[in-house]
């Protein structure tokens, strides 16, 4: 149901409220959408359903059915439908609930003697109110007529179930691109007759073994907007395939990785497997405009600051230092303007920062002072790290803006001609250059279509700061290897508030 706040409102918003409220109101409710219980292999249970009425009669029908997962875990009745070995209805399998009426769907429900440790079938109830008007004149009828069906489920977790369970397999495992950040993908399959809960745990390793993001839980694809534990809650049914899915909570950066998986019932582990993976330099550009990182065991976030004089902007950003390596590192904190030159309206405190393994800290950034010039200011943040597992300093640049200057400015941009890199032709370049005298956050999305064929999108820039005068070849990296000729439609979204620029071009692909 919609609701709005009734005071103060005018009696226009008040009818669009009742509107609303009406047009959205539930035609009728079942309670519960699943039966749960606990049995032993072979035990009778006996189920109910409650049909609660609305405004209008509906009539429907009830049969018993068996379930398909489908891969991304997503459960449907199956093709062959009918169970009618194990579930008997007690109530009619025909119904008219009435308005404001309550009915019951009862029956009994015999678990299979050989039950693995989870049981589930279901109810398919069919809304049959449309096929009454069809049958009132013996003329023939053309158009389309949507049948409404609602899924109910019997589950049993089964005690006392037979200890051979069976194997569990992962049959692949790896890292995926999800909106330009890494994603753990792995597919689980059941080859059993047997139905299984579970619990997954993803860990990702250094070639030297070392742990880089530890304890990852994973879910089924189809619930991973479920809210917490139920998101991570695996009920596979037998003989499917599904597919583990979860956000790494940390970046991961170009390298060579192990993924461990680790998958477990209440008794203890099932399974577990290794995957290599490689993280190439363009994998994952999304976080390489949210954070940094310097002598490959320091995370610096942000990766550029914002100083602002304006109304809203911000005179004090922190800057976040994480330490995920084993060793300490010292770092230095420089300013300097982008010809190398010292800064004056530029202060950070401290300027040295000792951080300890498995440690974080914040150093604060602000301005020294006020600018009199009302001009917008760039400079850049050095960090200089040396440790004593890194035989040579490193030096990270973050980009540094002070913002003065309050009048309107629109982007002036070049977008270049768009090609296939020279050394991977799964990698399309797309040059762009800020002529503008403040600087922008710009995401490309590039769809490639030809003719019929299903289009292939892909993105790059994921709002990484591109400096006024700076010029830089964005990276597309094709869902797949293709070739021949395609139109390239290049959707360019500069800032958060200017219009989005829209172009064509053609492009070749060997």
């Amino acid at each position: 149901m919609v609701t709005t706040a009734a005071n103060g409102e005018s009696p226009s918003q008040r009818i669009a409220r009742i509107n609303a409220e009406a047009r959205f109101r539930p035609t009728f409710r079942i309670d519960p959408l699943a039966f749960q219980c606990q049995a032993i292999p072979g035990q009778t249970v006996r189920f109910k359903f409650e049909l609660h009425g609305g405004e209008t009669p509906i009539d429907f029908s009830v049969q018993p059915v068996s379930l398909v997962q489908h891969r991304d875990g997503k459960v449907t009745a199956a093709e062959d439908l009918q169970d009618t070995d194990s579930v008997r209805l007690l109530t009619s399998t025909e119904l008219r609930l009435h308005q404001g009426e309550v009915q019951e769907i009862e029956g009994t429900w015999t678990l299979p003697r050989d039950s693995g440790q989870f049981v589930s079938v279901g109810l398919l109830v069919t809304d049959r109110s449309e096929e009454p008007l069809s049958q009132k004149t013996t003329s023939r009828q053309l158009g389309v007529r949507f049948v409404t069906r609602y899924l109910l489920r019997l589950e049993a977790d089964i005690r006392r179930a037979n200890a051979g369970q069976g194997e569990i397999r992962l049959t692949t495992g790896g890292l995926v691109d999800r909106d330009g950040f890494a994603h753990v993908n792995a597919l689980l399959w059941n080859p059993h007759d047997a139905g299984r809960r579970l619990h997954a745990n993803a860990r990702l390793l250094d070639s030297s073994n070392n742990v880089v993001i530890n304890d990852v839980p994973l879910g089924l694809e189809s619930r991973l907007h479920q809210p917490v534990p139920k998101r991570f809650e695996l009920t596979v049914l037998p003989r499917s395939e599904v597919t583990l899915a979860a956000a790494l909570p940390e970046p991961v950066f170009p390298g060579d990785y192990q993924l461990q998986i680790d998958v477990s019932d209440d008794r203890g582990d099932v399974t577990q497997q290794v995957f290599p993976v490689h993280v190439g330099r363009y994998d994952f550009q999304a976080q390489r405009s949210v954070v940094g990182r310097v002598l490959k065991s320091i995370q610096v976030h942000t990766s550029a600051i914002e100083l602002s004089t304006l109304r809203g902007g911000n005179r004090l950003v922190p800057l976040s230092l994480k330490n995920q390596g084993d060793k300490p590192v010292s770092i230095r904190l420089v300013t300097q303007d982008r010809d190398g030159d010292e800064v004056s309206w530029l202060r950070v405190r401290p300027d040295r920062v000792q951080l300890a393994p498995r440690t974080q800290r914040k150093v604060m950034v602000t301005m020294n002072g006020h600018a009199g010039d009302k001009l917008d200011k760039y400079a850049e943040l050095i960090l200089y790290a040396e440790s004593e597992a890194a035989a040579n300093p490193a030096a990270l640049k973050v980009p540094v803006a002070m913002l003065n200057d309050d009048r309107s400015h629109d982007p002036s941009v070049a977008i270049g001609k768009i090609q296939v890199s020279e050394h991977d032709p799964r990698i399309v370049i797309l040059p762009i250059t800020n002529h503008g005298t403040r600087h922008l956050t710009p995401h490309l999305i590039v769809t490639l279509t030809r003719g019929n064929e299903a289009p292939l999108i892909c993105e790059a820039g994921y709002h990484a700061w591109l400096l006024p005068k700076e010029s830089r070849e964005l990276r597309f990296q094709l869902p797949e290897s293709t070739s021949g000729i395609f139109k390239a439609s290049i959707h360019a979204a500069l800032d958060r508030s200017a219009d989005p620029i829209l172009s064509e071009q053609t492009i070749v692909l060997p």
